[in-house]
């Protein structure tokens, strides 16, 4: 791909900062506060580091379709891989988060809030509520050898391009209920039966005491009690949703926070390291340069003329 690749297209930003809700969820910053639907073309470079951002959920509906390299996603327990042609569906509340691949990649993302296809209560309840509550189907892959899914990618990149145009509202909302209409007939409703929620639930409380607490001491058994399980279980969610034990997720959440103060403020290493809870700078340096590959300063030092 040509260097100039990031003047042509919009990059994810590298400073990620959440705004989180009371229930632990992600807030969704919309363009227009008042039009909630999302919709940019996106260039990831191979190899990125995103600061600030960790797995998160939100009850916004996510749509993502590739259409250059490949992209990672993890969603609940499962890492997907998606390459050029081909997308996913990732319905309300489902632990998520982007991971970039080996080479280079351009995807357009559409997130918009499922109360916006709610026109009545009735299309609410025959229409949006069953898929949004339905735990079969945590998220979908798309494909465009597939005559169906090819139809919803199309519509993906149809609401990128009308977001581009004045007087766009109407337009996009007859979209997006073409898009919703094309996904509804095609899904299966089936009922799903297991602990999966259960699951899902516990590991969300405990991530998110970490996203509270991550400037205080944290022990396994803060966080037993915050996800209502046993040390076993703790350890076993933990492995299963983020591939990490507990405290190694807490000391990477901890990285995490770190890389956006490194970038966003002149706060010193001890000054970082202290605000989001090590002990000590030089603890911090280890762990960082572990977890990233550079130093600290090396890493605030190399991306900071990127800005």
């Amino acid at each position: 791909m040509p260097d100039n690749t990031n003047r042509r297209h919009k990059i994810i930003p590298r400073c990620y900062t959440p705004e989180i809700s009371t229930d632990g969820s992600e807030r969704v910053h919309y363009d227009d506060p008042d039009f909630q639907i999302f919709c940019h073309r996106n260039f990831i470079r191979a190899n990125e580091i995103f600061p600030g951002m960790t797995i998160h959920w939100h009850a916004d509906i996510e749509f993502i379709y590739v259409i250059e390299g490949c992209v990672s996603y993890q969603l609940n327990d499962k890492k997907v891989l998606m390459k050029a042609g081909e997308g996913i569906f990732v319905n309300s509340g489902q632990l998520h988060l982007i991971i970039s691949e080996s080479s280079d990649c351009i995807l357009y993302c559409l997130i918009f809030h499922p109360m916006l296809l709610c026109s009545s209560k009735q299309i609410e309840n025959k229409y949006v509520a069953p898929v949004i509550r339905n735990d079969a189907v945590p998220y979908l892959m798309l494909s465009e050898s597939i005559t169906w899914q090819k139809e919803l990618l199309q519509y993906i990149s149809s609401l990128y391009h009308l977001s581009q145009k004045c007087g766009k509202e109407m337009e996009m909302m007859k979209t997006l209920f073409e898009l919703w209409n094309v996904l509804f007939r095609n899904l299966d409703m089936s009922e799903h039966k297991s602990g999966y929620y259960g699951d899902l639930d516990a590991i969300r409380q405990m991530i998110r005491f970490i996203h509270d607490e991550y400037k205080n001491k944290i022990t396994l058994d803060d966080l037993c009690r915050a996800g209502g399980v046993g040390r076993t279980n703790c350890s076993k969610l933990f492995e299963k949703y983020v591939s990490s034990t507990p405290i190694d997720y807490v000391i990477s959440y901890r990285i995490t926070k770190s890389t956006a103060l490194l970038l966003n403020t002149d706060l010193s290493i001890t000054q970082i390291a202290l605000e989001v809870g090590f002990s000590s700078a030089s603890f911090f340096t280890e762990t960082f340069r572990k977890k990233i590959g550079l130093t600290p300063q090396e890493f605030r030092k190399e991306r900071m003329p990127f800005e």
